[in-house]
């Protein structure tokens, strides 16, 4: 004898349609179980809860207890769901792996049946509808938030700002950075020399220390420094405050069209964990390789390809076949789409840190300042106009109290939490485009989302950015 499960909702506007109400359908159910000699398993009721969403408690026990009943019968399709998509959800990815059937009984919809497989296939292309519909209902509400000069959000605030209200403030540590970014560039300086300087004078951003250049390329690319709020075809003029002038930033751009047309464009790899994956046992990075037949991820302290890139030459942390990798951080990302409270309990989980910009900013400005001192000295040494041994001492004497200093900076606290009201927004259009996103869409939202991806042997552990 087949087992069955009832399930049964009503929304507070539904309970008292005839037919609708809790007693009504489970009537119903209960008399056509019997006609089909089936063996009721459990009835799972959601009484006063929207079909728009699956956060209904009654749903959710069923979606956990496949194992106890061999179908799922509901008086009528909206009755599961309202959304297209989550039907097709429910039925593909919860009932069918589990050998469960689906009946609805108005519409005489049985997955069991061929007419009823095919049904399915129409199904699939309405709820690809549904997701187009969504997809181009939130772009509309972002491009409405563009309008008014409203950050559009996606997780990732440039450096140099803040948010706070729907607007980007200035954070006046980062935005010196940011001048000195297009000081130095305009000056012929090139990316890694910037990042070096940047690096030796101890300058840090709510992400990291600038331990790549890239940072550097992206804030030279970055004209929302202008003051100008950017978003698809939508542009705001004075949408925030300026950090540089319109004249910096097109100078720059010329720059960097006349570079690359020396040395080509950077190279910028399109795959999805690109930039992310730490090695857990030496600190190194990990990195993609492709040997021709399989591409695999593997810690460049073990490989040695970049002699740079070496942080122990002992390293044997395990290598990666890539499918295999890549699948394990895209369920975890799905249970992160899927689970606004996951996301909810990860960010209140996250320790408050006190940031220690203000604790280190006298002591990292003198330190600053000496080494402009000594970079003067050098420039007078180069042009005779300070004698070597008198060099020699004043340099010895400056690199002392540099050193002294250097050990009385406390150490650096993580990276600036992102503010979680710009986490739920990305959350939410990621969980809408994720199906059907390409490469480098997945990698902007993982590079959003994602602080890093510590590997240690066989376990990966992400460390969220929020």
């Amino acid at each position: 004898m087949k087992r069955a499960a009832l399930y049964i909702r009503v929304s507070t506007l539904e309970q008292a349609q005839e037919g609708y109400s809790v007693g009504e359908q489970k009537e119903r159910l209960i008399a056509y179980c019997k006609a089909k000699d089936w063996l009721i398993a459990d009835i799972y009721v959601d009484g006063g809860y929207t079909g728009s969403n699956l956060k209904r408690p009654g749903i959710q026990k069923l979606m956990a207890e496949t194992d106890k009943f061999e179908m799922v019968l509901v008086y009528k399709l909206d009755r599961l769901s309202r959304s297209q998509r989550d039907t097709l959800y429910l039925i593909e990815e919860v009932f069918r792996p589990n050998d469960v059937d689906f009946i609805s009984m108005q519409e005489s919809f049985d997955t069991s049946t061929p007419f009823g497989k095919a049904m399915i296939g129409l199904l699939a292309v309405f709820a690809q509808l549904e997701r187009e519909q969504i997809k181009e209902r939130t772009w509309m509400g972002r491009v409405a938030r563009a309008k008014t000069g409203l950050y559009h959000g996606g997780g990732h605030i440039p450096i140099g700002y803040e948010y706070s209200d729907g607007k980007l403030v200035i954070n006046p540590y980062e935005a010196e950075q940011v001048k000195k970014i297009y000081e130095w560039y305009l000056s012929g300086s090139s990316l890694k020399a910037i990042t070096d300087r940047l690096q030796d004078e101890g300058y840090t951003n709510k992400y990291s220390s600038y331990n790549s250049w890239s940072s550097v390329r992206n804030i030279l690319g970055n004209e929302t420094y202008t003051g100008r709020l950017h978003f698809g075809d939508i542009v705001v003029e004075n949408a925030h405050e300026a950090i540089i002038s319109d004249e910096q930033y097109k100078a720059a751009q010329v720059l960097r069209g006349k570079k690359q047309e020396l040395y080509g464009p950077a190279f910028q790899s399109k795959h999805m964990l690109t930039g992310l994956m730490f090695c857990g046992k030496c600190g190194g990075r990990y990195y993609l390789r492709n040997s021709g037949k399989y591409t695999y991820y593997a810690c460049y302290s073990r490989t040695k390809q970049m002699k740079n890139m070496i942080k122990d030459p002992n390293c044997m942390n395990k290598i990666w076949k890539a499918p295999k990798l890549d699948a394990i951080v895209d369920s975890k990302i799905r249970e992160l789409l899927q689970s606004p409270k996951m996301a909810a309990e990860l960010a209140a989980s996250r320790p408050k840190k006190t940031p220690s910009v203000s604790s280190n900013a006298n002591i990292e400005k003198r330190i600053r300042d000496i080494d402009k001192q000594i970079s003067k000295l050098m420039e007078l040494y180069q042009m005779d106009d300070i004698p070597a041994e008198l060099l020699g001492g004043k340099i010895n004497k400056l690199y002392g109290e540099r050193t002294a200093l250097q050990e009385t900076l406390l150490p650096d606290e993580e990276p600036t939490a992102i503010p979680f009201d710009l986490v739920k927004e990305l959350i939410a259009d990621a969980a809408q485009i994720w199906d059907y996103a390409d490469e480098s869409q997945k990698r902007r939202i993982l590079q959003s989302l994602i602080s890093k991806i510590v590997i240690t042997e066989d376990d990966v552990e992400i460390e969220w950015a929020f």
